[in-house]
């Protein structure tokens, strides 16, 4: 998939024509993924370019800067979850103040000079300054074709961004998982930690160096993927601060099975399939070391026996699965 990064006050020339979504897809979750095929399915009609046309950085970063914004996506990660699902140009138009005060007529001539012979939309697409564009102006305009995708719901509610982000961080992945339709991940790099998980209690981890624009699962256990290279390994995960050794700072470390190699300052990806236990503190250390290997039979069982969304997000990431004993 190609990339263009377009600056709205001097577009590139002779862009190919081609049907484009367009919207920040925080996510790209399965409501996306209706605009995505719609996209698509008009593209391969007309025989142009499918393409997706997003925003960086987030507007909340260029209106609120001094407000913490976390994403379920980096910009990185949508590049890769959009060509995966077929999309075959990516436009980046940059977000600014100027970029953002662009009236209606504007904004419809900025897609028509990126050469757009089709835009594919949601129900509540707003655009332009102050949010003064709506799918009715965007119908108005004779630039280029208009397709509306209705809400896609799930238990009667909008599936969207803002509805899965608090299921992330309340830690019900498994339900967040359902509206993405793969499994959420973060990727970092892994960084030395305090090594008790291989002296102390013989159960090595991998400490995770999170990529601060992700959103953070709460505090507890998760059954798991941690991704090396092109290889999924189950694991079980483990997100707080370790109440029983009162570290201070929130910690994200895995115990990877059947794996042994050195993967200090690789960056990895670690996959959350499904929170299964709130995080607790413990007397000492035989007794978190008893719950730990609990902690590993409930979590390989949970990757046996929950493995819904393993192969949509192995094909969205190109990745395999290394088969656990």
């Amino acid at each position: 998939m190609e990339v263009i990064r377009i600056d709205y006050s001097n577009v590139h020339k002779n862009l190919p024509k081609s049907s484009c979504c367009i919207g920040f897809f925080d996510g790209l979750h399965t409501g996306h993924q209706a605009l995505i095929a719609d996209c698509i399915k008009k593209a391969k009609e007309l025989n142009i370019k499918s393409g997706l046309i997003t925003f960086d950085p987030d507007p909340w970063k260029i209106f609120f800067p001094d407000r913490v914004c976390r994403h379920i996506t980096t910009l990185q990660d949508r590049i890769q979850l959009a060509s995966s699902m077929g999309i075959e140009v990516m436009y980046v138009i940059t977000f600014s103040k100027d970029f953002s005060a662009l009236d209606v007529d504007a904004f419809h001539l900025l897609l028509k000079s990126m050469n757009v012979v089709h835009i594919t939309c949601g129900f509540d697409f707003k655009y332009a300054s102050k949010n003064s564009g709506n799918v009715k102006t965007l119908q108005s305009q004779n630039y280029f074709d208009v397709s509306v995708i209705d809400s896609v719901n799930s238990k009667n509610e909008k599936i969207s961004s803002s509805r899965i982000e608090p299921l992330i961080q309340s830690g019900k992945i498994d339900l967040a998982n359902e509206l993405l339709g793969y499994m959420y991940s973060i990727e970092g790099c892994i960084e030395h930690g305090f090594k008790r998980g291989s002296t102390l209690l013989n159960f090595p981890t991998a400490n995770l160096g999170v990529d601060p624009d992700y959103l953070v699962p709460s505090s507890g256990v998760y059954a798991g993927f941690v991704c090396v290279k092109d290889t999924l390994y189950g694991a079980m995960i483990n997100v707080g601060n370790n109440p029983t050794f009162e570290n201070k700072k929130v910690s994200i470390e895995a115990h990877i099975f059947d794996f042994n190699q050195d993967i200090y300052d690789e960056n990895v990806r670690f996959f959350f399939l499904k929170k299964t236990r709130n995080e607790i503190r413990f007397d000492g250390f035989e007794a978190l070391k008893k719950q730990l290997q609990s902690d590993i039979l409930t979590c390989k069982k949970v990757i046996l026996q929950d493995s819904k969304y393993v192969a949509r997000t192995t094909s969205l990431w190109d990745k395999k699965v290394f088969e656990f004993k």
